[in-house]
């Protein structure tokens, strides 16, 4: 008898386990809405910094939100075209910076551009220190 309990335990508990790896198959998503979640994380990620170092005004928000998200579509063409090349990528990335920075001016006022320029130093030293710390 014990034997017969014995069996028929392996055998469920090995049936178990054969069912737990069976997965469904799950659909890939698409690419249109893949591509467009990084864009929109970023230009979250860029908003959220510009409101808490500069005081947006909700006006000022409505104005900055297209300019973060050309900025950032602009960066995204770049590294498309050029991804391969890196001081051309550079280049035209900073390009793009200066043409965000050329456009924020005309809606923030001067404190809020003191601010911003130093928010945009302090980022700029944590992808450096990043970028050193990944050659290591």
């Amino acid at each position: 008898m014990r034997k017969v309990i014995l069996t028929i335990g392996i055998c469920v508990a090995g049936l178990m386990g054969v069912s737990a790896q069976q997965t469904a198959p799950v659909a890939a998503p698409s690419t249109a809405k893949s591509a467009a979640a990084p864009k929109e994380q970023q230009v979250e990620k860029l908003m959220t910094k510009m409101k808490t170092a500069c005081t947006l005004t909700p006006e000022q928000i409505g104005k900055v939100k297209p300019i973060i998200a050309e900025f950032v579509s602009a960066r995204m063409e770049n590294k498309q075209k050029l991804g391969s090349d890196k001081d051309k990528l550079q280049a035209a990335n900073q390009a793009s910076m200066k043409t965000m920075n050329a456009k924020l001016s005309a809606v923030l006022n001067a404190d809020q551009q003191a601010k911003w320029t130093a928010a945009e130093k302090e980022m700029k030293a944590e992808m450096q220190k990043k970028a050193a710390a990944d050659k290591k």
